[in-house]
């Protein structure tokens, strides 16, 4: 396979970094990965064996640093000639701007003659994928995996504990004094310098990014998702209880869903990459 470093720059300027794996023989199909939260495009073992697995049976695999990549970090923007620097990363994003920056991903392997796009989020990046096609309903994507869609909202509640409504409160009352950029108390950032408007993406449940995975809601979003999905849990997901219960209110909700259970894998799926990389890649194959 060949192997590429791409720079993409999204409609608002940002340049985001990542490494195209194409195969040898041209296709139109590809893979992208959507990394979680204050993650990066390398750092998951598991990206190397799909990378490897996906590529040998025709599809090329993008995996890329979004605007949450790391907890604090500073990209190029660019306006025109200018070039200029903001600091982001996973504290401090925006969450309904993944839009802009999925969108730059699936334009760009558009552009190159990727016509079959399927699009692969792991823990924050399935609510990413999720809400790229959900708000844009952009018929280019042709399939969803999604690798621990973990409940957020549910793992706030049981990491804040009594505490819960409190943090919510304060977050609340931040951002309605024009301070929702600023960091939330250290007692309630789950990352350091973690801001308002990000900790109540993450915790609260009528947030664009807290409902899409709230397993006791309606799952709306998801449920209007009009291609074939994958949903993949550990069943030692150290972030998610339950998640065989997890997969099967998905299998029972969500249409042309196929759900796996790696027995024994954890959030990050280590140790577990050759399994996970060929269930993909057979999933793949059959859609």
């Amino acid at each position: 396979m060949k192997i590429s470093f791409q720079r993409i720059t999204t409609k608002d300027g940002l340049e985001l970094h990542g490494l195209l794996f194409e195969p040898d023989r041209k296709t139109t199909k590809a893979l992208i990965h959507v990394h979680g939260w204050v993650g990066n495009f390398y750092e998951n073992k598991f990206i190397d064996f799909i990378a490897k697995e996906v590529t040998s049976k025709g599809f090329a695999f993008l995996t890329f640093n979004n605007r949450g990549a790391g907890i604090i970090n500073d990209f190029i923007k660019r306006k025109k000639s200018k070039i200029d620097y903001v600091r982001i990363g996973g504290s401090l994003e925006e969450f309904k701007d993944c839009v802009f920056d999925i969108k730059a991903v699936v334009d760009f392997l558009s552009k190159k003659g990727y016509k079959k796009i399927i699009l692969e989020g792991h823990s924050l990046g399935c609510q990413k994928a999720t809400f790229y096609g959900y708000k844009t309903k952009d018929r280019r994507i042709k399939g969803l995996v999604l690798l621990a869609p973990v409940d957020d909202v549910a793992f706030s509640k049981n990491t804040l504990k009594t505490k819960y409504g409190e943090s919510l409160n304060i977050a609340k009352k931040m951002v309605k004094n024009g301070e929702g950029n600023k960091p939330v108390p250290k007692w309630m950032a789950f990352y350091q310098l973690l801001n308002a408007k990000m900790f109540l993406n993450v915790a609260d449940p009528k947030s664009d990014s807290g409902r899409l995975f709230d397993y006791s809601g309606e799952l709306k979003e998801i449920q209007n998702i009009n291609c074939p999905v994958l949903v993949v849990f550990g069943s030692k997901d150290g972030y998610q209880s339950n998640p065989v219960e997890k997969l099967r209110i998905l299998k029972e909700k969500v249409k042309d869903c196929d759900v796996k259970l790696v027995q024994g894998a954890g959030h990050g799926f280590v140790d577990f990459e050759i399994q996970l990389s060929k269930l993909i890649s057979s999933w793949l194959k059959d859609l």
